[in-house]
C-alpha cells in the first residue's frame, strides 16, 4: 500500500503546471504528509524531526545525518519533492508566442518559430529546444489538410444565394429537379512521382533518375441527368430510364 504523499493533491497541481508548461513551484508545504515507513527523500514527519532533534540537544544519537538536523532547526515542516530541474527554456511569455504563432501559422518551420520568438524579445532557440518544448505541449506535425477560402469569398456566397433562391437565369428557385443536368469536369495528368529518400554511403550522394511532365492531360466531362417520376418506368426520361 503506497504512502499518503504518494498521491499528495499538491503533486497533482505540480503535474498539471508542468503539463501546461509552467515553472515549477519550490518550497510547497505538503498538503498531506506521508506515512513514517515513506521517510528519506519522501519526507520525515513533522513528529519524528521533533523527537530527532530533542536527542540531538540533549546529545543522545540521532538517525538521521547532521545535516538533516540542522536543517530541521530552520524548518520542520517537510517540502513537496520538487522532482527534476524547473524549466529554463520556453516558458512564460516565450511559450505564449510560440503557442500564438502557431496558431496563426500551423505550416511554419522550426527556424520560423524561432525567429519569431526572437523578434518579439525571447531568446533564440534551437530546433532540438522548439522540438522537445513541442512534444512537452503535445503539438505532432501532420499531413494539413487543404481549406477553399476562395468558397468563403463574399462573390463566392452571393452568387450561390442567388442560384438557390433566385428563378432562371440567376437561379434554379421553383425549378423541377427533373429538369436540371448536374454537370462537371476534371483533368487528370502525371506531373512527378519521385521517391524523395534513398540509401547509399554517408560520403555519397543518392542520384537516381527523375520523372516530369509528361505534356499530355486528360479531361473527363461527365453529366448527370435525373429522371421524371411522372412518366412511366419505360418511357424515355423517367426516372427507370433517364
Amino acid at each position: 500500500m503506497p504512502g499518503i504523499g504518494a498521491t499528495d493533491s499538491a503533486d497533482l497541481v505540480a503535474q498539471a503546471r508542468a503539463e501546461t508548461g509552467l515553472s515549477r513551484q519550490l518550497q510547497q508545504t505538503r498538503r498531506e504528509l506521508p506515512h513514517p515507513r515513506d521517510a528519506g527523500s519522501s519526507g520525515y514527519p513533522v513528529w519524528f524531526r521533533d523527537a530527532q532533534l530533542a536527542k540531538w540537544h540533549t546529545g543522545e544519537a540521532t538517525e538521521v545525518s547532521v545535516a538533516s538536523l540542522y536543517r530541521w532547526e530552520e524548518r520542520r515542516s517537510p517540502y513537496r519533492q520538487t522532482g527534476a530541474p524547473a524549466r529554463t527554456a520556453i516558458v512564460g511569455v516565450d511559450m505564449i508566442h510560440l503557442a500564438t504563432f502557431l496558431i496563426a501559422h500551423s505550416d511554419s518551420t522550426m527556424d520560423e518559430m524561432a525567429a519569431f520568438i526572437y523578434n518579439e524579445g525571447g531568446a533564440l532557440y534551437s530546433n532540438q529546444r522548439i522540438s522537445e518544448r513541442l512534444k512537452d505541449l503535445a503539438v505532432t506535425k501532420k499531413k494539413a489538410s487543404i481549406k477553399a477560402y476562395q468558397a468563403l469569398n463574399e462573390v463566392v456566397q452571393f452568387r450561390v444565394y442567388t442560384f438557390w433562391n433566385y428563378p432562371p437565369p440567376l437561379g434554379i428557385f421553383q425549378v423541377p429537379l427533373f429538369r436540371l443536368i448536374d454537370f462537371d469536369e476534371f483533368g487528370v495528368t502525371l506531373e512527378w512521382c519521385n521517391r524523395s529518400c534513398g540509401w547509399a554511403l554517408e560520403v555519397f550522394r543518392v542520384r537516381k533518375d527523375g520523372h516530369y511532365k509528361i505534356g499530355r492531360k486528360f479531361t473527363i466531362l461527365f453529366a448527370i441527368e435525373p429522371g421524371d417520376p411522372a412518366l412511366l418506368p419505360h418511357v424515355h426520361e423517367s426516372v427507370a430510364n433517364p
